[in-house]
Parts: C-alpha cells; structure tokens; sequence
C-alpha cells in the first residue's frame, strides 16, 4: 500500500517550467524544465546567483556554441539549488 502522493507538473511553456524544479522541488514535487530559450536561462541563472549572492559571469555570443553553454551553466545551477530527495517507487 502506498503512503505517498504522486504529483506531474506539465511543460507548461517556455517561461513558467524553466524553474520550476527551484520552486517546487522543496515539497518533494519533481518537474522537467522546458529548453527552448537559452537567453531566459541565462537571465534566470544571473538572478538566482545573484540572489545567492554568487559571481555571475555572463555567456555570451563569443563562446563555442553559447546555447549549450547557458543550458549546461543553468542545469548545473539548479542541481546545486534542488535537494535530493530518495525516490519512493
């Protein structure tokens, strides 16, 4: 017998599943985040840095491929910012 709910948060768009595993994740929800701007990423990313009160270095258009860039940049944030949590299947 299970003890535990389940939740699915959708893709919902482009500006509202891109942090959303940041908002949510400390209720124990898990969520994807939609990929589809770089450039709102690497906004999202200099917000959250700043608010942690870390260096923002900007990725801009010199980098080799700046969109992987900011993506694998972001990513990495949020996985530094979203607890563990052990997963009950």
């Amino acid at each position: 017998m299970q003890t535990h709910h389940n939740f699915h948060i959708p893709v919902l768009g482009i500006g509202y599943s891109v942090d959303t595993p940041v908002k949510v994740a400390q209720f124990g929800i898990t969520s994807v985040i939609s990929l589809v701007d770089d450039e709102l990423a690497e906004e999202l990313r200099a917000h959250y840095l700043k608010e942690r009160g870390e260096t923002y270095e900007p990725i801009d258009k010199s980098y080799d491929n700046p969109r992987a860039a900011r993506f694998t940049a972001y990513l990495n944030l949020v996985n530094t910012m979203v607890p563990r949590f052990d997963r009950v299947r």
